[in-house]
């Protein structure tokens, strides 16, 4: 896996914008830290179910999230827009890596890694990805 520069909007391939909400906010006016998860889930989500459809419903056979690892970079304040990029690390046999950007007038303020796995949700089994699914997951690789 090559190196990249998650501080960089250059290094995403995808992009959900979110807006900063004032119950975002930490007594002392930022973002608060249990926001950023929320970033991350939005923008993951969002990408997921736009390269396929219906994966993140809960049921059946869809995404889990094994790991979420959040780097915090700087403070994000409100008003403003978050901007959160999304791109595909590695694929695996039944997994995925996710890394993402949130970024605030331009600013890089946190990196978030996110380790997926596909599973049966009923018996909480790991699955192999379906090709077609590998296959739109591989259009965001780099």
């Amino acid at each position: 896996m090559a190196d990249l520069d998650l501080t960089c909007q250059d290094s995403y391939s995808y992009w959900t914008d979110e807006k900063i909400r004032f119950a975002d906010l930490d007594r002392v006016g930022h973002v608060n830290n249990a926001a950023f998860a929320i970033y991350s889930e939005s923008g993951r989500v969002d990408f997921l179910e736009e390269i396929y459809p219906g994966c993140t419903a809960g049921s059946g056979i869809g995404w889990v999230i094994a790991k979420l690892t959040i780097s915090y970079l700087a403070a994000a304040y409100y008003p403003g827009q978050v901007r959160i990029g999304n791109v595909v690390r590695r694929i695996g046999t039944s997994s995925v890596v996710i890394e993402q950007g949130l970024f605030c007038n331009d600013k890089c303020f946190s990196t978030i890694e996110n380790i997926l796995v596909w599973a049966d949700t009923e018996n909480e089994k790991s699955v192999p990805l379906p090709d077609d699914l590998r296959e739109k997951l591989g259009l965001y690789v780099k």
